[in-house]
């Protein structure tokens, strides 16, 4: 008996077209199931795409958030809309030991960078840029403390405390009066403490 699959015969374009329905029209539970997909999928994520200043969105996206994270549908929208950040930042961390010394680490810049070390350095750019320094990311901030701790560990003088803090500075309006070029952009001088760890001894282990 020959084949029909389409996959082991040739067919021509009017019974390619025709193939798929072959078997008959979608029945009406199936037709409820792809509408309820939809709809979940849509309300799912249009909850979490609406802006921060929405009404009771914590309220809804609190449910709808495990919903989003274990369907792997996770999108935010925050390039051009729904409004464009007007700041630029970077972010630092002081390690103090406990001979009463400090040093201070600098997160990945890209403005420091050449091109290639740029594209190498992307993903960190984004952890470090886009991710811990915001409110929404604050739970992973004690993990990237204990690991500048454990990087930074000295035996005979181990680190104490791990301060994250934010440079920032707000970006110059695009205007003819306040244009400048991109490294002439004013200095990062306002500081925010985004967290203060105080490190234990297991977590240099």
């Amino acid at each position: 008996m020959q084949s029909t699959s389409p996959g082991t015969r040739k067919l021509s374009f009017r019974q390619a077209c025709n193939y798929s329905s072959s078997s008959g029209r979608p029945t009406a539970a199936h037709k409820l199931l792809v509408s309820s997909f939809l709809l979940t999928f849509f309300f799912v994520v249009g909850s979490w795409l609406l802006p921060e200043w929405t009404p009771e969105k914590n309220s809804i996206t609190i449910y709808t958030g495990p919903i989003m994270n274990l369907a792997g549908w996770t999108q935010y929208w925050s390039l051009f809309c729904p409004e464009v950040r007007d700041l630029n930042y970077h972010l630092n961390a002081l390690v103090e030991f406990s001979d009463g010394t400090v040093k201070c680490y600098e997160f990945p810049r890209h403005e420091k960078m050449d091109l290639i070390t740029k594209f190498r350095r992307e993903k960190l750019r984004k952890l470090f840029g886009d991710n811990i320094s915001w409110q929404n990311y604050e739970q992973f901030r004690p993990s990237v403390c204990r690991f500048l701790a454990r990087a930074n560990n000295d035996p005979t003088n181990p680190p104490e405390r791990v301060t994250m803090f934010l440079n920032i500075t707000n970006t110059p309006p695009p205007d003819k009066e306040s244009f400048c070029y991109r490294d002439e952009l004013p200095p990062h001088t306002r500081k925010i403490i985004l967290s203060s760890y105080k490190v234990n001894p297991t977590d240099l282990q």
